[in-house]
């Protein structure tokens, strides 16, 4: 076995190439909620949640004086219709791109839908009480609370999930 000359061996021998490492790219941090988004977004989110509470016993009262119903499938229902509108909602605020057009295409027409028997429930649970003239402002009332949660609830979502 012969060993092989020093220039044969260099004539030989493959340098390797390094590649460079590929840049990473920066990952954009989290950014933080402003603390006055914070503290607005909390504030109206729980007015929203106070008008919820009264809409819910309007609601349920005019569910039971349309239907007949009693009183947990009243409430089941009433709480079906304002906080099946309040969640569908969020997640449409919450939601980007593709998912956004495809919940859309579900999601819209049913808060549509929700708010429109929730505002005529309320109003027909308000003017059920009330007498003579009366009966359109206290009407008007009952339309207003679901357009005050809906308003609410996109505001103070909006508030919540901005990004600074």
């Amino acid at each position: 076995m012969t060993v092989p000359h020093k220039s044969d061996t260099a004539n030989n021998v493959i340098k390797i190439q390094r590649q460079a490492a590929p840049k990473r790219s920066r990952k954009t941090k989290a950014r933080k909620t402003r603390p006055a988004h914070t503290i607005a977004a909390t504030g109206i989110l729980v007015v929203g949640l106070i008008l919820v509470g009264l809409s819910l016993s309007h609601l349920a009262e005019g569910v039971q004086i349309v239907t007949g119903s009693g009183t947990a499938t009243s409430w089941s229902m009433a709480a079906g219709i304002d906080l099946g509108f309040v969640a569908l909602e969020i997640a449409m605020l919450v939601t980007i791109g593709n998912i956004r057009t495809e919940i859309s295409r579900y999601a819209s027409p049913a808060i549509v839908g929700t708010l429109a028997i929730s505002a005529a429930m309320n109003a027909f649970a308000f003017a059920s009480k009330a007498e003579g003239f009366m009966i359109l402002p206290a009407s008007a009332l009952g339309c207003a609370i679901p357009a005050l949660i809906y308003a609410l609830t996109k505001t103070g979502a909006a508030l919540a999930f901005h990004r600074r």
